[in-house]
């Protein structure tokens, strides 16, 4: 039986889900990982006055909330509240989900704010696989308001047991039922969290999930992330590590470590073009024009001033045009991804050594990462050892 992307069930992730994954819970320390002080914090420093997350309703107009939860996703990258996630990961959610190493984290995490008595805000029931989530990443859910009650269930995340929800998705499928089906169907079989400041909620991308309206007359705060595992790097679909997911560093040095390489200035004398191509199976899938706008965006937010493009030969996997921006040209180049690179482990590194010899800088625009020095060659091997790139 497939997993629902049309890949067999690999046993070793089907007990993995069963076992610590179908909504179970788990607490943390929350002195130690102040999440909830955190949001707090992070929305009076946006000019709010809000003493409780749960009058965010009374004390934030209507129209900045959606705003604010902008703000808020967009906060979650800051250097500081991204070591507290990944100490998170290391120290309680991969004991609790058994999870072994290399490990990847989402970059930005969600932070969701639900209004009460707002139908029109209900986020549809669904899977993460329905989102093009892979069967290999895991899901967390963090209440940072209490909906432990029976009281305050309405305000809670609802969810079906994995093997339910697969059947009841298959049906759903079967039978072509539009939303207002799905979601009565979803619901009859769905149950509250009971969870709260504290607990982390651990599913896959299997079990159904989603809201009713909030009728508590509070608002609901929660955070919610995925992780993913190396040796599912490649049941990750269309959500690959290095451009939704980070490696996870071993520890705070390795974070720091890779903060200062991400800092250290790269601009140069040498010509600098884009580049792109959909001649490999990783970029088959990436319109070139798509590609175009993601590199011009990064060339305007870091600086950069290009001075041509280039567009790699159809059918050619080893990139020769790659080769002579680096060899004939010797010129900068930005590209769309690390996944873009060969998937041929030699032709792959002879490519990056071209590039380290030419002293010329390589961008990697999905990963927000730069070729500098061998450090960062190790990184993009990484990055495609995690992924199974190639396998």
């Amino acid at each position: 039986m497939d997993d629902g992307t049309g890949e067999a069930r690999d046993p070793v992730l089907e007990a993995t889900l069963l076992g610590h994954w179908d909504g179970h819970q788990a607490r943390y320390d929350e002195a130690r990982f102040p999440f909830a002080a955190w949001a707090l914090a992070r929305i009076r420093a946006r000019g709010w006055d809000v003493e409780d997350l749960t009058t965010i309703h009374r004390d934030v107009p209507l129209d900045a909330v959606f705003g604010l939860t902008k703000q808020l996703c967009a906060d979650t990258r800051d250097p500081a509240f991204r070591g507290m996630v990944e100490d998170l990961v290391r120290e309680v959610v991969a004991p609790a989900g058994a999870l072994a190493p290399p490990l990847a984290v989402q970059r930005a995490l969600n932070v969701r704010v639900m209004l009460p008595d707002r139908p029109q805000a209900v986020f549809p029931f669904h899977t993460g696989l329905l989102y093009g989530h892979g069967a290999g990443s895991h899901s967390l859910w963090m209440p940072l308001t209490d909906v432990r009650s029976a009281a305050d269930e309405t305000a809670s995340m609802y969810i079906i047991g994995i093997e339910r929800s697969r059947e009841l998705v298959r049906r759903a499928a079967e039978e072509r039922l539009d939303v207002t089906a799905m979601t009565a169907l979803f619901l009859s079989e769905s149950r509250p969290l009971r969870a709260g400041p504290g607990d982390v909620v651990l599913f896959s991308q299997e079990n159904v999930h989603g809201n009713v309206v909030n009728r508590t007359g509070k608002t609901r705060v929660s955070i919610d992330f995925r992780v993913a595992e190396g040796r599912f790097g490649d049941r990750l679909a269309k959500k690959p590590v290095g451009g939704y997911f980070a490696l996870l560093p071993r520890d705070a040095d390795e974070a720091r470590a890779r903060a200062d390489r991400a800092a250290r200035p790269f601009l140069n004398d040498r010509p600098t073009v884009t580049y792109l191509h959909h001649a490999t199976p990783a970029t088959a899938g990436a319109p070139v024009h798509l590609q175009r706008y993601q590199l011009a965006e990064y060339c305007e937010r870091r600086g950069l001033t290009t001075d041509f493009e280039l567009f790699e030969l159809d059918a050619m996997a080893h990139l020769p045009t790659l080769r002579h921006a680096a060899t004939a040209l010797r010129a900068n180049v930005v590209m769309y991804s690390v996944f873009a690179l060969p998937e041929a482990a030699d032709a792959r590194r002879g490519l990056l050594e071209a590039f380290l010899e030419a002293g010329a800088v390589l961008h990697f625009v999905n990963e927000d990462l730069r070729l500098l020095d061998r450090a960062d060659l190790y990184d993009v091997e990484a990055l495609c050892a995690f992924a199974r790139y190639g396998r």
